[in-house]
Order: C-alpha cells, then structure tokens, then sequence
C-alpha cells in the first residue's frame, strides 16, 4: 500500500473539460500513454466534468499528472476547449493501509453517479468502476492497437503523438480500460463483489470523511441520506417516527444534515417532511444560490 496513492485535482471555479463522448475516449487513451512512460498502474479513476481523480501505485505520480495534462490540454485547445486545464495542479495523498485502499476506490468510482441523476453507478464511461467483479469483461469484443497504421493511431490520441503502448486494445473508437487499469490488484483488495458494493454505495459516513480531507463537498441522495436523518433523530429523541417527533424537534437536526452531509434546502424539506419555506427561512444563503441558479 505504500506506493499507492489518491491523484485529486480541485475541481474548475469556471468551465467544462468534458463536453464529448470523443474527449473521454481521447482522455483515456492519454491516460494510457501516461502511465506507460511514468511507470505508474492506474488502479482506478474518475474523469469528472470539472476535475480530475486517479489511484495509482507507483512513485512517480507528479510525471504522469504532467504527461497526461499537457497533452489532454493541447487536444482540449485544439477542439474548441483552450485554456480550460490552464493552471490546474494535483494533490497526492498516500494509502497506507487496505481499508484506507477501500475507501478511496469507492470515493472515486462513485463521484460521477452521485451528483448525475442519469449516470449508472457501475456502468458509465467516467469511471473504471465497471471493471471491478464483471463477469461479463472477457466477452466484451476489443482489437489490440499493435500493428494499427499511424494514420489508425493518430485518431485515436487526436495528435501526431501516437506513443500508445503494445498493451492497449480498443473497443469500437473507445480504448478499453481494462487494457491498463489493474483491476485486478484492486479486486484482491476487496473480500467481495458485495463488500465492494457496499463500499462504493452505502459507506456514507467513510465517504463524507473523505470528502472532508479532499476540501471537497460530499454528494449524497435522498436514500442514502434518510438512515442518516433517521439515525439523528432516534440519538437525540429515542425515535426515529415521525408521527412521534415534532416539527422543531425535526428541525433541530436539520443543521447536522446540512453541515455534515451537505444536504441541500430541498433535500432537507424532504427528509423532515416540513415546508421548504421553513428550511429556507433556516438557510437563506442555500436559498439564495438556489434562486440564483434558477434564474
């Protein structure tokens, strides 16, 4: 575990970085590039709209997150995007122990789904995360990138840099990440499918920790909120039913909600069941942003 670690960028005050199917597929062939000349594995990662997060093993993080920037950034201002990367820097924190190991997968893999409502949370392009204990990955139809003419290389990175390793195989115009992330090494460090699961959908109060650490503010929806809310409520009143707790009473763990798991105005409405004028009148900066947004 000493030489793995959590590559985290902060995420953009202002643009975009993905906007196309093609610029995953382009990252993720960058990626690849990447890894091979650092010497660094790619154990798992998420390409978010705005930032970046990666689990790596290896020594020499700072030359893959340089290697793979300037060349995903020189694409990104040859499309239509410039400047968007301009400045971004990479912090590291480093792994120490397996459930350490654990806990930073599941943070990673799960970041796209939980602030996207129409993203699956083991399948989606944003993330290796349907790589780990898929039954299905060896039937999945990929050619290898060996033998491609440049021509055949040159669309694939997007550039007359076609240094792709032997290694990599490509499903359609996608390169098939499971052709260089260790997958494997990361199931090894799970007890299961299910332990696995559990991990990357139903460890809140890991996640939020995790968050915290990363200056990041945690995500979560309704339905992993709700045990929270219920749990609050049983500690503090010796119940967790609603017919047995009042309106204030309710209220009183409403800032516990929004502080420590970030729930947002509505989503405090919901889990409370009282009037979302109530909970703006408690929160009239959240409100306000909200208004804001809408407008």
């Amino acid at each position: 575990m000493s030489t793995c670690v959590h590559l985290h960028t902060p995420a953009l005050e202002s643009g975009v970085i993905f906007q196309t199917r093609k610029d995953y597929c382009v990252a993720l062939a960058h990626m690849a590039m990447a890894a091979a000349e650092s010497g660094m594995e790619i154990l798992a990662y998420a390409l978010m709209s705005n930032h970046f997060h990666f689990i790596l093993k290896g020594t020499c993080w700072q030359l893959f997150f340089q290697t793979f920037i300037r060349r995903f950034a020189l694409y990104l201002a040859r499309h239509g995007n410039p400047g968007v990367l301009n400045g971004m820097e990479a912090g590291a924190t480093s792994i120490t122990s397996r459930e350490q190991f654990r806990t930073e997968v599941a943070y990673v893999v799960r970041n796209p789904f939980v602030v996207r409502e129409d993203i699956h949370p083991f399948v989606n392009i944003q993330t290796s995360a349907f790589l780990y204990f898929n039954p299905l990955l060896p039937y999945l139809q990929n050619r290898s990138v060996k033998g491609m003419s440049i021509r055949q290389k040159q669309t694939i990175t997007m550039s007359k840099d076609i240094g792709l390793p032997d290694t990599l195989t490509m499903i359609d115009d996608m390169p098939h990440p499971a052709s260089f992330v260790n997958y494997k090494l990361v199931e090894s460090l799970f007890e299961s499918p299910r332990q696995f699961a559990y991990y990357v959908m139903k460890n809140v109060e890991v996640q939020v920790e995790v968050a915290r650490r990363l200056g990041e503010k945690p995500v979560f929806p309704d339905e992993d909120l709700l045990p929270i809310c219920l749990k609050l409520l049983r500690e503090a009143f010796g119940t967790c039913k609603y017919a047995e707790v009042t309106e204030a009473q309710r209220l009183s763990v409403a800032s516990r909600l929004k502080y420590d798991y970030n729930a947002s105005n509505k989503q405090l409405a919901r889990l409370l069941r009282v009037p979302l004028s109530t909970v703006d009148a408690m929160f009239p900066l959240s409100s306000q942003v909200r208004q804001q947004k809408r407008g």
